[in-house]
């Protein structure tokens, strides 16, 4: 977990510098939900044998990113999606259907795409330290930390992800979500989501279009993303069009809906929860047979605009062996 320091503007960094250097994650590996599934497997051996509380009555288990695209469906209807999901006890899980051809379409992406997806990652690096800054004072290396992140090679491999229990209406859900950094050390006070922080970017917002665009498009991602994973702060960098980091503001997550709440053709929060609400009671009612090996498959399309859930029959299980002997041993 790395610990948030606001990153130099003078002189202001380029977030295009050292892309060719960079350490990719191989996006021809399909990683299903063996991440999430291994940090629940390891939290019931540490429970004594017995089910974590925070595994009870759950209804959902899922990566963040599946809820985030449920969320904001109702407002980007033009994208399609599939996912696939399995019932074992009273429990649900689902995790992306990532074909071939979308892991194919990773490495195919424009160059455009690619600096994009590059620039936000040289944001992280360039925003954080590997301790908190008090302790580098005190010990008189926080100068020295502040220029080795400006030459740091980008390491997309890297990643610290949270898992945590969340509620949606009447649905129980655990999930786990990537955190870019936390504003302060852990502390058993309070919880840390409490000082977690996403860490997002953008082009600079210097046309009424792109200010429009911003608001309708990322900045219901960015909520969406925070919301789920109770994220209280999203800190934006605004690149020019060479990649250089002109300005950085700090967006409340609470606050975001209301930035946009009676602009016209703009997204509403309650919309969004009502939506992924039901698309959830839609799941439960139609995800019945139970068993790892059977598979049912969620898809919207978008040239109907509808959710459907169909089943595939019996399957190659995509949770962990691990995980089915650790903890639903006694549902199969």
């Amino acid at each position: 977990l790395k610990y948030y320091h606001p990153p130099t503007l003078t002189p202001a960094p380029c977030l295009f510098d050292g892309s060719s250097m960079q350490i990719r994650r191989d996006n021809m590996i399909n990683e299903h939900i063996n991440g999430l599934l291994t940090a629940l497997a390891h939290r019931r051996r540490h429970s004594h044998g017995q089910a974590p509380p925070e595994l009870a009555d759950t209804d959902f288990v899922m990566y963040r990113g599946m809820l985030t695209r449920i969320f904001v469906t109702p407002y980007s209807s033009r994208d399609s999606w599939t996912m696939n999901a399995t019932r074992v006890g009273s429990t649900i899980y689902i995790e992306d259907n990532l074909t071939s051809d979308a892991i194919a379409n990773r490495e195919g992406q424009t160059e455009f795409h690619q600096q994009m997806m590059y620039s936000g990652y040289k944001f992280e690096t360039l925003c954080v330290l590997d301790r908190p800054a008090h302790q580098l004072e005190r010990d008189g290396l926080l100068d020295a930390a502040l220029r080795s992140r400006l030459t740091s090679t980008v390491d997309t491999n890297r990643e610290y992800c949270t898992v945590f229990k969340t509620r949606l209406a009447s649905h129980n859900i655990v999930s786990a979500a990537e955190v870019d950094c936390i504003d302060r050390e852990k502390s058993h006070a309070s919880p840390p989501n409490r000082s977690y922080r996403e860490l997002k970017t953008s082009g600079l917002l210097d046309s009424q279009r792109k200010i429009e665009s911003f608001e309708r498009h990322k900045l219901l991602k960015f909520w969406a993303q925070s919301f789920i994973a109770g994220i209280p702060t999203v800190t934006v960098g605004f690149r020019d069009a060479h990649g250089v980091l002109c300005k950085v503001e700090d967006f409340r997550t609470q606050d975001i809906p209301r930035l946009v709440k009676h602009k016209n053709n703009m997204w509403q929060a309650n919309v969004c929860m009502n939506f992924a609400d039901q698309v959830l009671q839609y799941i439960k009612d139609c995800v019945v047979d139970q068993g790892p090996e059977i598979q049912y498959r969620i898809a919207y399309n978008a040239d109907t605009q509808e959710v459907c859930v169909s089943e595939l029959g019996r399957l190659e299980p995509f949770m962990t062996r691990e995980y089915l002997a650790t903890c639903v041993s006694e549902s199969l």
